[in-house]
């Protein structure tokens, strides 16, 4: 099983990184969720801000990529159980109002039917950085 969920997992980032419709539906199930890290609104708790489908995630994707710059990962680290796929990383970068961030994530991918059905994320946000 590790191996065919790596093998969706590097769908999964490659339809991140490259803003790929179709990388991303070779990795997720039909009624996909991703619970960001933040929310819109005091309805939103605990979970965060839930994206459902793979229009929203595209949506969420596309303004990320128009409006982060400097954008990195690193420490990224993978664990691959039986239903979950757990993710480990840093990412840092410039936000859409040109401050600076680095944030410890965690994001958790519980696993149907050999795809990923969500994308549970938990950011540790940092002091802003003044480069």
């Amino acid at each position: 099983m590790t191996t065919d969920l790596e093998t969706i997992m590097r769908h999964l980032k490659r339809g991140f990184a490259r803003c790929d419709r179709s990388e991303l539906e070779r990795a997720v199930t039909d009624d996909f969720e991703w619970h960001v890290h933040w929310q819109d609104d005091p309805r939103d708790q605990p979970t965060g801000k839930v994206l459902r489908g793979l229009d929203e995630v595209m949506a969420e994707v596309e303004r990320r990529r128009d409006h982060w710059t400097e954008l990195r990962y690193d420490d990224m680290r993978e664990r691959y159980l039986d239903d979950m796929v757990v993710q480990t990383f840093v990412v840092s970068g410039v936000d859409e109002h040109g401050r600076r961030f680095s944030s410890a994530a965690v994001d958790l991918y519980p696993v149907r039917d050999g795809r990923l059905a969500q994308k549970q994320t938990y950011w540790k946000q940092f002091p802003p950085r003044h480069d």
